[in-house]
């Protein structure tokens, strides 16, 4: 039954040949409601569009984060006194597909959204389909947290950046749909992968590369673990490798012969914050899986856009070695004792004063860092702290607090074990004051299941626009909260089956990692996740394929 449950979960890591006194954020890049003016010529509903894409569109969402900065903090007209008129606008869904990842991006016209393995370009009012390009080869699924949008130039066409599950970049012209590029950015093929998104400054994309390894050394022959995380800087026009910065040394000491070997990990799965005016980028680390523990893993680090060298490093822990063998009794490939896997998820937030980096880990504890120096200002622990958050994939920040969902939340990752909450465990949302780090409210939302109170579980990075919150939870409800004070205003069950603009059927889950996307004058939700969710009902609403499209009356 062991080996049933660690081949579900590792196969796809094998596969081989994601009020008044809280006015919008002023973020860096932050796109505007500019596309209120832009001409809309009517389109079909669903099927393929008759017109062709304008890259010129005024861009309304980008990036994982919304911008350089990773607020989560977007402009749009959404607010506390009109969310409760959002209605669908329409579902789309991909047959055969169990998880929906990577954060749209959207221009006044179109949505550029990936589902399986397919990067497609479809009318943001109507649903049709202008192009739809697939990964060539084996027809890997694209994995990265987002579809990064960058407009052209009079050298270079308006380019869409996605990453998939064997660590290959794909560069598409965001006309047509036709490759411009493709490159391997790990160092060990099927090892590494890329499941942050990518950011774009000065003719240089940021590319952060994660390891598979974590998990995939509890099937694979030979000691663990022989791979370690990178941040990859390429010339944007042609993939060519710039430079590479390495979490670690290459694996070359043997700690316990056939079963040890280290240094590893540190995997950098979250996305990179960039800060222009030091020439700066800010990239989040994961665990070391073994001995010898290093002084880059559970790290925030700062390094020179131009060259990757090191300005400094936050270490948040020291000596948090693990691995999915430490989820089997005895297992020699764990260390005694083992870590507890409290990594840097959630991108790195580079707050408006330019001073002050923001952070988040998966031990439960917020963080406030001199962005010059790495010099912790404060930290709070808001909750126990788990294998799966803790804080996990993002926090958001408005001119006054930084708001963080904790689960509290686990899973033995090695043999599938039953998910649950963690003994002491403190799920819910907490807005914490970003000069001190104190609590200004906290809530902890709950739902009937079988007769019995549930806590709702907001893995998932959180959104803000004007005065409004947004969370989705891992059993497919997204609520929108006042930012004031934590009062629900409105929500949405995207657990659901349907019929999609296509006439294809669909059906929304478990809603993770991206979360909400926040687009002007609706909201874009992926609704499905498979990966680690076991579907009991209580806490999950597991595999789906749906991008739900909401708007505001028009």
């Amino acid at each position: 039954m062991r080996t049933v449950v660690l081949l579900t979960l590792l196969l796809p890591f094998l596969a081989a040949c994601s009020d008044t006194g809280n006015q919008e954020y002023s973020a860096s890049a932050a796109p505007s409601l500019a596309f209120l003016s832009y001409p809309v010529t009517p389109q079909p509903r669903g099927g393929l569009c008759s017109d062709t894409v304008d890259v010129n569109a005024p861009i309304i969402v980008n990036g994982f984060g919304f911008n350089d900065s990773n607020t989560r903090n977007q402009p749009s007209l959404i607010d506390s006194s009109n969310v409760d008129t959002l209605t669908l606008n329409f579902h789309y869904a991909q047959a055969s597909v169990t998880e929906k990842r990577g954060a749209p991006a959207v221009t006044a016209q179109v949505i550029f959204l990936t589902s399986g393995n397919q990067l497609l370009a479809i009318n943001r009012l109507s649903g049709c389909r202008y192009w739809r390009f697939t990964t060539p080869g084996s027809g890997v699924n694209f994995r990265s947290a987002s579809i990064l949008f960058v407009a052209g130039d009079d050298v270079s066409p308006a380019v869409l950046y996605v990453a998939d599950f064997n660590g290959i970049v794909y560069a598409v012209n965001a006309a047509n749909g036709e490759p411009i590029w493709q490159k391997f950015v790990g160092t060990i093929p099927y090892l590494h992968f890329v499941t942050g998104g990518m950011q774009h400054h000065a003719g240089k994309l940021f590319v952060p590369v994660s390891s598979k390894e974590v998990l995939a050394t509890a099937l694979l022959p030979g000691a663990c673990c022989i791979s370690h995380g990178m941040l990859v800087a390429l010339e944007a026009r042609t993939g060519e490798v710039l430079w590479q910065f390495h979490t670690t040394k290459d694996a070359s000491e043997v700690v316990l012969a056939g079963e040890r070997i280290g240094p590893n990990g540190a995997p950098v799965w979250a996305t990179p914050t960039l800060d222009v005016r030091r020439n700066a980028i800010y990239i989040g680390t994961g665990q070391n899986y073994t001995e010898p523990a290093t002084n880059t893993s559970d790290a925030i680090i700062s390094l020179d856009m131009d060259s990757g060298a090191v300005n400094w490093i936050f270490q948040a822990r020291e000596n948090d070695t693990w691995n999915g063998n430490c989820g089997i009794i005895n297992s020699l490939r764990c260390s005694n004792p083992p870590g507890h896997d409290f990594d840097f998820g959630a991108a790195p937030i580079l707050l408006d004063d330019g001073d002050t980096l923001i952070a988040g880990d998966k031990g439960g504890v917020v963080y406030s860092i001199q962005a010059d120096t790495g010099t912790l200002n404060w930290s709070n622990k808001v909750s126990k702290g788990s294998a799966l958050g803790g804080i996990h994939w993002g926090m958001a920040v408005d001119e006054q607090r930084v708001y963080a969902a904790a689960t509290d939340f686990s899973i033995d990752k090695a043999s599938g074990g039953l998910a649950d909450l963690i003994p002491g465990a403190r799920p819910g949302i907490y807005a914490l004051d970003l000069e001190s780090g104190a609590i200004d409210w906290e809530i902890h939302p709950t739902r009937t299941f079988e007769g019995l109170t549930t806590s709702e579980l907001y893995s998932a990075a959180l959104a803000i626009s004007n005065d409004l919150l947004f969370a989705g939870s891992l059993d497919g409800t997204v609520r929108a909260f006042s930012t004031r004070d934590g009062t629900e205003k409105w929500s949405i069950d995207t657990a659901v089956a349907f019929t999609d603009i296509n006439g294809e059927p669909g059906n929304g889950g478990t809603i993770d990692s991206v979360g909400v996307v926040i687009a002007g004058d609706g909201l874009l939700v992926n609704s499905g996740y498979s990966t680690f969710q076991g579907v009991d009902g209580r806490y999950q609403a597991g595999p789906g394929n749906a991008l739900f499209v909401l708007r505001l009356p028009q």
